[in-house]
């Protein structure tokens, strides 16, 4: 499960949208907030190179730049 939140301008609290079973499915709902088709390779990933984490832990966490949105890709732990 994935947990896709978005936000505003910077600074403004991440809102929970909604959890969705692939990439994909969160793919369509930000598509779709949007209004324009994504491109293929959509999600960025943050490495920090200061705080040590496992590739899984980095790989856990996309995000997104939007034009009207900020959006975050979360794996669930539930």
């Amino acid at each position: 499960m994935w947990e896709l939140a978005r936000r505003g301008a910077r600074g403004t609290p991440f809102t929970e949208i909604g959890n969705y079973a692939s990439l994909t499915e969160a793919a369509l709902v930000i598509s779709e907030t949007e209004g324009t088709p994504l491109e293929p390779g959509f999600l960025r990933v943050y490495v920090d190179p200061v705080i040590d984490r496992s590739d899984a832990e980095i790989l856990s966490h996309l995000f997104y730049q939007g034009a009207k949105h900020f959006y975050r890709l979360a794996r669930s732990t539930h």
